[in-house]
């Protein structure tokens, strides 16, 4: 495949950028600093970025729209999920609402990724948090969905080192599910009231034993349902075929690859979220920025909207 897309970086440069969601309805691509707790939207549009602040939030994990709710969202900090409030203009947002939180058997644990199903039910991951210890060496992590009926967070896997990409396929009706400490993407079947059952790996980035050198992390897919994930410590996306093959690297100018999604007024457009954070000695490429890349000739799916009732 010969490699004729553009790359396109997009300041600011955040600290940890993560949980790029495109909303079709603002046509703006919302993304968070993780560990610094900022949260930005790029108006498609006027072609420019603004950013907020939380007062009482530490970490920003990802965000994602509320359907039906003018300017709400909700966010994972550390062990709560919470609704925020923003015009997406203001420099700040403003807490809503909690809506659950781990149980104190995980309080050395924190929320990572998370992202809703094309049914609008909201699905994050847990791992260490980084002040307990090394999340690469211990398995403490879980895999959640929220369940608006009960207010509760159902367990869904467990053992999990760092939880990160999320992707679902409606035709085959497969979730996919990345843990970065393990390297590898887990398939799961999901049942009609959203729980996951069957997992197995499907896609090991380390199949001899052999560390590649970078690890994967935030994940999204295209309509034919290749899977695009992100290389942490790899300067590239990877495009992987249903079938499982590698079909396409997608070169990133900026070595801490974090996260992907689908944008855009036609859905084709990549958007890449990188990281800035430990990265020491001469920096010379634009770590941190979000980067648009076209030209791929692929074309995402709409990203939804969690649903929660009054």
């Amino acid at each position: 495949m010969a490699d004729s897309y553009r790359v396109e970086t997009i300041p600011p440069y955040t600290e940890l950028g993560e949980g790029p969601h495109w909303d079709i309805a603002r046509q703006s691509l919302y993304y968070v600093s993780l560990t610094n707790a900022l949260i930005y939207r790029l108006d498609y549009r006027q072609g420019t970025v603004y950013s907020a602040s939380i007062d009482g939030i530490r970490f920003a994990t990802f965000i994602v729209p509320v359907k039906d709710r003018q300017d709400c969202f909700v966010i994972g900090d550390t062990i709560r999920l919470m609704v925020i409030r923003w015009d997406g203009v203001a420099t700040k947002a403003t807490i809503v609402r909690e809506l659950a939180r781990l149980g104190t058997e995980h309080a050395e644990n924190r929320f990572n990724d998370g992202k809703v199903d094309p049914w609008g039910r909201l699905y994050v991951g847990s791992m260490l948090t980084e002040t307990a210890g090394n999340p690469f060496e211990r398995a403490t992590g879980s895999l959640w969905r929220y369940c608006d009926r009960t207010g509760q967070l159902v367990e869904q896997d467990r053992n999990m080192y760092i939880s990160n990409g999320l992707a679902w396929n409606r035709q085959t009706n497969k979730f996919y599910f990345v843990d970065s400490g393990a390297n590898h993407i887990k398939e799961y079947d999901i049942d009609l009231d959203g729980n996951l059952a069957n997992p197995k790996v499907w896609f090991d980035f380390k199949p001899d034993g052999k560390d590649p050198g970078y690890f994967c992390d935030g994940m999204t897919t295209d309509s034919e349902g290749n899977l695009y994930v992100a290389c942490f410590n790899g300067f590239k996306v990877v495009k992987i075929s249903p079938d499982k093959k590698i079909l396409q690297e997608i070169k990133i100018p900026a070595k801490q690859v974090t996260s992907v999604a689908f944008g855009g007024p036609k859905l084709d457009e990549l958007y890449v979220t990188t990281a800035a954070k430990n990265i020491t000695g001469p920096q010379k490429d634009p770590a941190g920025a979000t980067f648009r890349v076209t030209g791929l000739g692929a074309k995402g799916l709409a990203m939804n909207e969690v649903i929660l009732k009054d």
